[in-house]
């Protein structure tokens, strides 16, 4: 082994400096061949060899390889005691272990301590840390091992922690003995991440990470602003959101905005519901410009929201007053002028393509007319029959919707942006794939309207295309044109006008 005494530092070197990279470099002449390789790969290395390792390397037996890897290590402690700026360093060492050391911040402070010794040009402190009896790992010195340590660290993040389960790091920082900038190393280095000057798990749950979020911000946030706060800890948007509906320490406080349960802040309401709430405090009425103002003093709703949810839906405003509902709701949109929707016989099918939302297993709205259809109305809701079991459609605020059909889509392997057909029949319902046919131009009109392909005459299907669209029998090509062209379908329009 030998001392490098040239380099950028070596100007910068004291007498005392060099003399003691002398020593150690007298310390290595005086080695065996077999003393020298222990010595390189029991101390030098950045993540040295265990001695069973170095014992198969050599070909010795672990007890030798121990006897010579204690009788380097004792003659070293004897050589650092001797030299003066070698047991200064090694006091430094061991002051600053208790229980861990930063080695780059310690080579930031000692010219010493950062000066490369032997072939493999292992840093000073490496060495005497080593006879010290202390652990090195990588830029790390230890005092006991590495999961000691380690449960030290998680213990004092615990001790620092606040409300919400996260740590500031300058607290931690005093309880392990390090700067800020070496605490927030070290915590990465054993299973943690830092979010706005805070320490977390990595391991963490989503729920967990978006708690600390907030707990840290001290006020509500949107989702987009936690997505943000949280890319530290990156996680999918879906488990996030699934995070936030699910997590009982997060409340949603307004209708974009989300914070701590125990802030005590008013939970946020759909504002159907509510509506609905006032209306049972004031026995079935309650004048518009009072329901605006209760809402509006509770949560940051627009004027324009809480009128249109007052006058739809199961809600009406007569007078300024708003009250439920006296007569049935009329769908806004008939069958006939409603797009991609048609008849055959008792069923209906609504012709329509998958969307992301859906393969992630997230509800939809579903055409008022097929609501009308179905009798689904608020406080009605309405399940089918399905060859997966059965399928729930409801009415949320001022429309309906369907339950998840990941089921489906799976089953039948589909992807974003797949054409399909639902098939509302007397309390079923089906999901497939559209398969539009190209065969013929008669074929092409029958598959796009849910129909199989079929040969029909001109004026036969004329009459299928009127019943499709809740036409009269006796409608005209003009008439099944006309309506398609209403219901902006010109494709089918298209073809169906060529056949004239």
């Amino acid at each position: 082994m030998t001392a490098h005494a040239d380099g950028p530092s070596s100007s910068r070197r004291s007498p005392g400096d060099l003399r003691a990279l002398a020593a150690v470099a007298e310390f290595d002449a005086a080695l065996t061949d077999q003393e020298r390789r222990v010595l390189t790969e029991r101390i030098y290395a950045g993540r040295p060899r265990t001695q069973a390792e170095v014992a198969d390397l050599l070909g010795l037996s672990r007890e030798r390889v121990t006897k010579i890897d204690r009788s380097i290590r004792h003659r070293l402690a004897s050589l650092i005691d001797a030299d003066r700026a070698l047991a200064q360093l090694s006091a430094t060492i061991n002051l600053r272990a208790a229980p861990l050391a930063d080695a780059v911040q310690l080579t930031a402070d000692s010219t010493l301590a950062g000066s490369p010794v032997g072939d493999a040009e292992a840093p000073c402190w490496r060495v005497v840390a080593a006879a010290s009896g202390l652990r090195t790992s990588e830029d790390w010195i230890i005092r006991g091992t590495l999961r000691s340590v380690a449960e030290f660290t998680k213990s004092a993040v615990s001790e620092a922690a606040l409300p919400g389960g996260v740590a500031p790091i300058t607290t931690i920082a005093d309880h392990l003995g390090l700067s800020d900038d070496s605490a927030a190393r070290w915590l990465r280095r054993v299973g943690y991440e830092l979010i706005d000057g805070h320490a977390i798990a990595t391991r963490s749950t989503t729920g967990e990470i978006v708690a600390a979020v907030l707990s840290i911000r001290g006020a509500a946030m949107t989702f987009a602003e936690i997505v943000d706060a949280t890319s530290a800890i990156p996680r999918a948007h879906n488990s996030i959101r699934n995070a936030l509906a699910s997590d009982s320490r997060i409340v949603k406080t307004d209708r974009t905005r989300y914070g701590l349960a125990e802030w005590g802040l008013p939970r946020y309401e759909p504002v159907h519901l509510q509506i609905g709430a006032i209306l049972a405090d004031g026995d079935g009425a309650a004048p518009i410009d009072e329901v605006i103002a209760t809402i509006r003093g509770r949560h940051d709703v627009s004027e324009a929201t809480i009128r249109a949810y007052a006058g739809a839906g199961e809600f009406q405003i007569r007078g300024g007053v708003v009250t439920r509902r006296e007569r049935a709701r009329r769908p806004r949109r008939t069958p006939g002028r409603t797009r991609g929707l048609y008849r055959e016989d008792d069923l209906v099918h609504w012709a329509t393509t998958i969307t992301p939302a859906q393969c992630r297993g997230t509800g939809f709205n579903i055409p008022s007319a097929v609501a009308g259809l179905l009798g689904i109305a608020p406080g009605s809701p309405v399940t089918l029959e399905t060859s997966l079991g059965t399928q729930t459609f409801t009415w949320a605020s001022v429309q309906a919707r369907s339950g998840s059909i990941r089921r489906f889509i799976d089953a039948l392997e589909l992807a974003p942006g797949t054409p399909v057909f639902f098939d509302f029949g007397p309390r079923t319902f089906a999901l497939r794939r559209a398969e539009l046919s190209t065969a013929s131009p008669t074929a092409a009109i029958l598959t796009r309207i849910g129909r199989r392909p079929a040969r029909l005459t001109r004026p036969r299907l004329i009459r299928v295309l009127a019943e499709s669209l809740w036409l009269p029998p006796d409608s005209t090509t003009d008439d099944v044109v006309d309506l398609l062209v209403r219901r902006r379908e010109a494709d089918l329009a298209d073809r169906v006008a060529a056949m004239r």
